[in-house]
């Protein structure tokens, strides 16, 4: 989903006369911490549980720390509030995003719910009457125009989606260090 809207906000910051370099300048605190965070959240597939559910917590939680720490940077509220969102409804759920097997059934996503029911994503779970903060999990549809496919996703999905929307297009715009200098008019003594 967040391949979608990165490449729907390079395309629109690129109409908009925008320019990639100019992402270079944006001055983002402690971008490591959410860089470590989002490699981290791929390395818990290798282990084994428990140790898997408090690695993929951990590193939800330094991509929240990350975007926090740069709420002054338009986009990061709506990505902070994503990614707590994620992480709040999965550690309330044992490390697992609940998943509803309704609206994927709706979508026509038979395959994903056979391998829900059957236990076979350790990052997901079947969204059923004990789920906690059911209404944070992945119940809202999304058709990725990349994969050309319907996904079940979160609220939380949705605001980092747009979060990123919002940054590439706000900062790709910008000019390079423009000064904006308002000179008072001068006077004349005769």
């Amino acid at each position: 989903m967040l391949a979608d809207f990165l490449l729907v906000g390079l395309l629109v910051g690129w109409l908009r006369r925008g320019r990639l370099e100019n992402l270079s300048r944006v001055r983002f605190s402690f971008l490591w911490l959410v860089l470590l965070g989002m490699v981290a959240k791929f390395v818990f597939l290798f282990l084994e549980l428990p140790m898997a559910t408090l690695f993929h917590l951990l590193s939800m939680g330094m991509v929240f720390l990350g975007t926090l720490l740069n709420l002054r940077l338009a986009g990061m509220p709506l990505l902070a509030l994503g990614s707590l969102a994620n992480l709040l409804v999965m550690a309330a759920n044992q490390g697992k995003m609940p998943v509803h097997v309704g609206v994927a059934r709706w979508l026509g996503l038979e395959s994903l719910v056979h391998s829900l029911e059957r236990g076979l994503y350790p990052e997901y779970v079947v969204m059923g009457p004990f789920s906690r903060l059911p209404f944070l999990g992945d119940v809202l549809p999304y058709f990725s125009l990349l994969f050309r496919r319907f996904f079940v996703v979160s609220i939380g999905d949705y605001l980092l989606g747009f979060g990123v929307l919002w940054f590439l297009i706000h900062y790709m715009g910008r000019k390079e260090n423009a000064i904006c200098r308002v000179e008072s008019p001068k006077q004349s003594f005769r």
